[in-house]
């Protein structure tokens, strides 16, 4: 951990040398030192170690993303954050996780966004506050209570002169069971965000969020296609007839359903055809580049 300290410390002298208009070199060195810290927040030995480079990692990620170079930097060796731009080039979210001694998992994040009307970049911290989120699917939530995901994927929709922004998460859960987030950001007044919005719907039921539990044993894709506009995800059984309602132990059984954006609405649609997935749209578990544990 002296490293990571040692690490910071240059950063926090960095950013009294050098002005907003950085070179890309300076940026390529504070990659250098998140990596090492994400590297510690994911295989440290300890829950304790793990906290200490983390807490030094957000502090540096905050530090270097106040910079606007940094908005287009691909910080590309960051193997285990998840960093996704939307399509309108508007926002960029940063998240990852720390899976704690107890199996359980924190998310953190930062929604790094051009605000037009100061005519520069600006930065908001995402809280995870799952664990006391009650009824997640119909909560509205914001950056300071946030239902925490790694985000790999950001689907662009602008509705009646508002931009939306469906999220596909991940979220390990615990040991039993694993989750699939489909939630909404979008901006709500002056530099605020909110998350969910009752466009989801299935039937004459309308929810903030959709989320889809299911055996930890197991592997789900949920994925967009662009060309249908939808989002399919594999159709959940329960291992058994008795297990039913018991969403920890719902298993694929080899079909599909999807979420179809009709009308300004997510409606879900059973037992579709799938479209073999593009590379732009990877039909996986969990998101690439090793962010999750193994």
């Amino acid at each position: 951990m002296k490293k990571i300290f040692f690490l910071t410390l240059f950063s926090i002298l960095t950013i009294s040398v050098f002005s907003q208009k950085v070179s890309k070199q300076l940026i390529a060195e504070y990659e250098d030192t998140l990596k090492v810290m994400a590297h510690t927040i994911m295989n440290g030995e300890n829950q304790t170690v793990k906290t200490e480079a983390n807490n030094a990692f957000i502090f540096t990620l905050q530090e270097v993303l106040q910079f606007e170079r940094s908005f287009n930097y691909p910080f590309d060796s960051l193997k285990t954050i998840s960093i996704k731009t939307s399509s309108d080039s508007k926002v960029r979210i940063y998240t990852w996780l720390l899976k704690k001694d107890n199996g359980s998992y924190q998310y953190f994040g930062f929604v790094h966004y051009k605000n037009k009307s100061k005519k520069r970049y600006e930065i908001i911290t995402l809280n995870d506050n799952s664990e006391n989120i009650r009824r997640p699917e119909n909560e509205q939530l914001d950056n300071n209570n946030w239902y925490g995901a790694l985000y790999y994927d950001i689907i662009y929709i602008k509705k009646k002169g508002r931009k939306y922004y469906t999220l596909l998460g991940w979220d390990g859960n615990n040991d039993i069971s694993t989750k699939k987030i489909i939630d909404v950001m979008y901006f709500s007044g002056r530099e605020k965000i909110k998350f969910g919005a009752s466009i989801f719907k299935k039937g004459k039921t309308t929810t903030k969020r959709f989320i889809i539990e299911y055996n930890a044993t197991s592997t789900i894709s949920v994925r967009y296609e662009e060309k249908e506009k939808r989002i399919v995800f594999d159709h959940l059984i329960p291992m058994r007839k008795d297990l039913e309602g018991l969403h920890e132990y719902y298993i694929p059984d080899g079909t599909y359903n999807a979420l179809k954006y009709t009308n300004g609405k997510w409606e879900l649609k059973n037992d579709v055809a799938a479209n073999n997935p593009s590379s732009k749209n990877p039909a996986r578990e969990k998101p690439k580049m090793g962010i999750t544990p193994d």
